[in-house]
């Protein structure tokens, strides 16, 4: 393996608790898969037999709506994982189609591997239900926000999330703002109308892809959402985890 798929499976949530010999194990008939622009790794409906991990790229995970519109659910970078859930549904068949957003290379795992060591050894077991349970924690915290009675809330919440997500006041949108509206439920001319409103209030600035974060306590205090240096109880904390549920990924 090089170095970069070595560090990809140190740094996955799959193979990052266990030992080396048993990620040797796991990645025993791993694939190298590249796929241009455009091009299904899988779609939904499909026999499931392969997880994977993305190397380089985007994968844009969707379902079309009864409508025929593509419907994004989210968009996987690379060290991100996908259908490793799956993996152990019944019966085992993709819920959502995934394809190539650019060209990008990704790992493919066998599920009959994984299988067989989580029958091998308890302690892999119980490791990857705990790393699943987190990750179904962040889904609740995603429709948590899309609860959000507010679109004006709906949009800080994600903003919030892509700033604790990236690390800085500089966020890159991952998505185009004609995609963005439709995973927050708003029409595209109600969202440009928000991002107006937030940058003539100046807590906001930038264009395009990019949105700079000015005064967080302030957006959070014009749609009336909690302060997001505060937890519940009035306590200082560095954690998101007090402010709008934000515990867990978003796209």
């Amino acid at each position: 393996m090089d170095d970069i798929t070595t560090q990809l499976l140190k740094d996955s949530f799959i193979f990052s608790s266990i030992k080396l010999e048993a990620k040797v194990a796991l990645s025993k008939g791993v694939q190298v898969v590249n796929l241009s622009q455009g091009k299904h790794l899988f779609e939904a409906g499909a026999v499931a037999n392969r997880f994977y991990i993305v190397k380089s790229g985007e994968v844009c995970l969707y379902r079309y709506s009864p409508e025929g519109e593509e419907k994004v659910f989210q968009v996987l970078r690379e060290g991100d994982t996908l259908a490793e859930a799956v993996m152990f549904m019944s019966p085992n068949v993709y819920p959502v189609s995934a394809k190539a957003k650019e060209d990008t290379v990704v790992l493919s795992f066998s599920r009959e591997v994984l299988l067989s060591f989580c029958n091998s050894s308890n302690e892999f077991s119980l490791q990857l239900l705990s790393a699943m349970a987190t990750k179904l924690s962040q889904a609740v915290n995603r429709v948590d926000q899309l609860t959000l009675k507010g679109a004006n809330q709906r949009l800080v919440s994600y903003l919030l999330d892509l700033h604790q997500q990236q690390g800085s006041d500089w966020i890159k949108l991952p998505v185009a703002h004609s995609v963005l509206a439709g995973q927050l439920n708003i029409a595209p001319e109600t969202l440009s109308r928000l991002f107006k409103k937030l940058r003539q209030e100046e807590v906001i600035s930038g264009k395009g892809g990019v949105v700079v974060m000015l005064d967080i306590e302030e957006m959070c205090t014009l749609v009336n959402l909690p302060n997001p240096y505060k937890l519940s109880c009035g306590t200082q904390t560095d954690s998101w985890g007090g402010c709008c549920n934000l515990n867990g990924h978003w796209i």
